[in-house]
């Protein structure tokens, strides 16, 4: 909307509703409800744009059109960049990212498994074996006592673990073995503006 200080906050603020259920009409149309969409623009956005055109001074009512044709434009553009972006960080994760995490799980694993063995087989020796404490202390720890279907992997069963992670759905996986912030750290590091240009 053309930036004056005739524009009073109520209209400001209608304007505003407007972008807002317009840009919902062309996220909904773009994830496949056509429906839901068109009734915002059929039923909605009519009586917000009326009411909004009314609030204005007369002197700017001339440049109303102009300005909705320029909103419609732009954010119909910032929703297809959107979707492109989402895209690419869909991808990226993983093509990218969750054979690391795959990994990650898998070494972690072993070396847990493999130091507990010697553990194990030292306290053995010693006459002196006990029962298995940290593996409860590792599961509240990590967090990563994960269920395949209906059973519960044991944190000291790798190879199910394995099997387990490979099987998982990429995206659940990624944020539920790592921290947010280090999924979103690998993602923001790739070459996502050489990707874009790919598509």
């Amino acid at each position: 909307m053309i930036a004056s200080t005739k524009v009073t906050e109520q209209a400001e603020n209608r304007w505003a509703k407007i972008v807002e259920r317009f840009r919902a009409a062309c996220v909904l149309y773009k994830e496949g409800d056509e429906s839901e969409s068109r009734r915002i623009i059929k039923e909605e956005l009519p009586a917000l744009i009326r009411s909004w055109i009314k609030l204005l001074p007369s002197s700017l009512k001339n440049d109303a059109k102009a300005d909705l044709r320029d909103m419609f434009n732009r954010e119909q553009s910032i929703v297809d960049q959107g979707i492109r972006l989402r895209n690419v960080y869909r991808d990226t994760l993983i093509r990218q990212i969750i054979p690391q995490v795959e990994e990650q799980v898998a070494a972690k694993y072993r070396e847990i498994y493999s130091n507990e063995q010697r553990r194990q087989i030292l306290a053995h020796q010693d006459g002196a074996a006990r029962s298995q404490p940290w593996v409860q202390a590792a599961a509240s720890e990590s967090q990563l006592n994960r269920k395949s279907e209906t059973e519960t992997i044991a944190i000291d069963d790798v190879s199910s673990i394995i099997d387990a992670v490979q099987r998982s759905n990429s995206e659940d996986l990624a944020m539920s073995v790592l921290p947010l912030k280090e999924i979103v750290g690998s993602i923001s590091n790739a070459q996502l503006s050489d990707l874009i240009e790919q598509r």
